[in-house]
């Protein structure tokens, strides 16, 4: 391969990881209208079926891929299979649940202001687990922590300038915020676990698999037992509903997902966290796109720090992932945080 084609290929293997969670928030975002609005119709969907029908949907995506493609993975072994019944159940099984039926309660933006919490966990649980570099008294150190917080309170800002009215009018709003607040915990936790596991089963498709599959059976036993009216089954055509489970289902949780767990797996949790700020900014957009909200001010101001603050930690992420580099120049693997070494998938 020529030396401008390596550099080209090094370019692309770069900039990926920020395409592929970017459109990530993309695809939430639109999921997340799309669902609230299908959770609103006047048929009365069930959140846990839709849960249901999404997880078969992303599996019959992630798992003929992974036979397809992932043809050099070795077999997992007992206690990797067991970690993905436990991420898939920490990851997908009850937070969709939790996500989806909040949507009852709050709307897609206050939830997705929620979600913006998860890179804060993240980070905290990423340093205190020796996952993450953190030195206090660096301008790196403090700039990761500025960025975190900088795109939560922006993400805050647009959703309380944006919804106040519509929020307060909502009966069982605490719950539904427990509900968020629940599934941010277990996804913070599981990303951490993710990265964890990939360390020792880098086949990332195929975990990725594992993780999905588990996830619809799981969901589908939870459903065997809490959704006994079959009409509660039954998908409207004249809803929302099919493209929700097509658009959530393959895209969001099928392709999306394999995508999150690569980021996590080649660039560390938090970074795979920290594109969800941008949810907030899509969901704002999107409702003056298409449903005609007005704008103001406080509303811009709010975008402004998200976009603002993201950069800024990504900024910080950038200057390790160049030291991570080096390191792999002189070694051929880089020693993380912890004892364990963290082989990075080389550039073809």
């Amino acid at each position: 391969m020529s030396v401008c084609g390596m550099r080209m290929g090094e370019v692309v293997y770069t900039a990926l990881p920020y395409a592929v969670l970017t459109l990530k928030s993309v695809s939430n975002a639109v999921m997340m209208v799309m669902l609230q609005s299908t959770l609103d119709s006047v048929h009365g969907v069930n959140p846990i079926t839709l849960v249901v029908y999404q997880q078969l949907a992303a599996s019959s995506v992630l798992v003929p891929l992974a036979l397809l493609f992932d043809q050099g993975r070795r077999k997992p072994s007992l206690q990797i299979i067991l970690w993905a019944f436990l991420i898939g159940l920490l990851q997908i099984t009850v937070p969709e649940l939790l996500l989806t039926a909040s949507l009852q309660y709050i709307t897609a933006s206050v939830q997705s202001v929620g979600l913006n919490t998860i890179p804060v966990a993240v980070f905290v649980l990423a340093v205190l687990a020796g996952r993450e570099k953190f030195a206090r008294c660096s301008a790196y150190g403090q700039a990761k922590l500025l960025g975190v917080f900088t795109s939560v309170i922006g993400a805050i800002f647009v959703v309380v300038a944006s919804n106040s009215d519509r929020t307060s009018a909502f009966n069982g709003f605490w719950l539904g915020v427990l509900f968020v607040a629940a599934a941010v915990i277990l996804i913070s936790a599981s990303n951490l676990f993710v990265e964890r596991v990939a360390i020792e089963y880098p086949s990332d498709l195929t975990l990725s698999a594992m993780m999905c599959s588990f996830g619809m059976i799981q969901t589908v036993i939870v459903a065997a037992i809490m959704v006994r009216d079959l009409s509660s089954w039954k998908i409207h055509t004249d809803t929302l509903e099919l493209p929700v489970i097509l658009f959530g289902g393959m895209l969001v949780t099928g392709v999306f997902y394999y995508g999150q767990n690569w980021c996590i797996h080649t660039r560390g949790p938090v970074f795979g966290a920290v594109f969800s700020p941008l949810v907030v900014v899509f969901s704002f957009l999107f409702e003056i796109l298409f449903f005609k909200s007005e704008t103001n001010i406080k509303c811009v101001i709010g975008a402004v720090l998200v976009v603002g603050g993201l950069y800024l930690l990504l900024w910080a992420k950038t200057r390790d992932h160049k030291e991570e580099i080096a390191l792999i120049d002189d070694s051929g693997t880089l020693e993380n945080s912890s004892t364990e070494p963290l082989v990075v998938q080389s550039i073809a």
